[in-house]
């Protein structure tokens, strides 16, 4: 099926590891040309490298996109390059954990940051150039906990800022619309990523078990047994971002193999 994006800008929030960097392969597959910012130069190098050798067109920038001024670079350094963005896939670390009755003030305002004034300063920087072509996609890379707080993981300020960025997203989708820009989140369950394994292995031996015995515990009761892959995300990216999910937009999408128990 051809997704209509060969030749387009992908520029890719967090995309030097896990699921950034599986839609960095997949955008680079599609025939994009992919700009990978993420903090550290040496797995931005690794991650370019490995599309590079896969034939794709792909570049890094090393920037904080949590961020005004590092948003800004990671834009311009993508301009100057490859072209200003098509695609925005905005994929950023939601900021410091920690149940509500244990955090700061400080803890409160760094996930309103990250979560939701990063992604207006993001949308910001790549809207003049989606205006001007008439086309764009942004999509932010979410979590399932939009639909249903996490109770079982200390995630207060995360629970709060997540459903700020998707009540953003949504005014936004109604906003941008009119320009050809469709505005989308696509949310995770349990997804095989380093960061999802430090976590789990510390949760894992609180209980006395292995990382291996845990996963095998908790994915059971999905109604598709087993972890979510970077692979499955960047899958549903790449269409949400495509020609074909053109009359797609404000919508949230749970990529969680069913495990979500709620109807809406």
């Amino acid at each position: 099926m051809d997704l209509g994006i060969t030749g387009k800008v992908a520029l890719v929030f967090g995309g030097s590891k896990g699921i950034g960097l599986g839609c960095a392969h997949e955008f680079a597959g599609e025939g994009c040309r992919v700009v990978i910012a993420a903090r550290t130069q040496t797995t931005i190098d690794d991650a370019v490298a490995e599309l590079q050798a896969a034939g794709g067109q792909a570049m890094g920038v090393s920037a904080d996109c949590t961020t005004k001024d590092g948003i800004a670079s990671a834009v311009k350094t993508a301009s100057e390059t490859f072209g200003s963005p098509d695609i925005l896939i905005f994929n950023v670390d939601s900021g410091p954990k920690g149940a509500f009755l244990d955090v700061d003030d400080e803890t409160f305002a760094a996930a309103n940051n990250n979560n939701v004034m990063a992604f207006r300063w993001a949308v910001q920087a790549v809207f003049p150039h989606m205006q001007g072509k008439g086309w764009g996609r942004i999509l932010t890379i979410g979590t399932n906990s939009v639909k249903a707080p996490h109770r079982k993981l200390a995630r207060a300020a995360q629970n709060t800022y997540r459903v700020g960025a998707l009540a953003l997203s949504k005014t936004l989708s109604a906003e941008l619309g009119p320009f050809g820009i469709t505005v989308n989140t696509l949310g995770t369950g349990a997804i095989a990523t380093p960061q999802f394994r430090d976590v789990f292995t510390k949760i894992a031996e609180a209980q006395g078990q292995t990382y291996d015995e845990h996963i095998a515990e908790r994915t059971s009761h999905y109604p598709i047994p087993r972890m979510g892959t970077p692979q499955d995300m960047a899958a549903a990216a790449a269409f949400l971002c495509s020609d074909r999910a053109g009359f797609i937009t404000g919508q949230v999408l749970i990529v969680d193999g069913g495990n979500l128990e709620v109807l809406q």
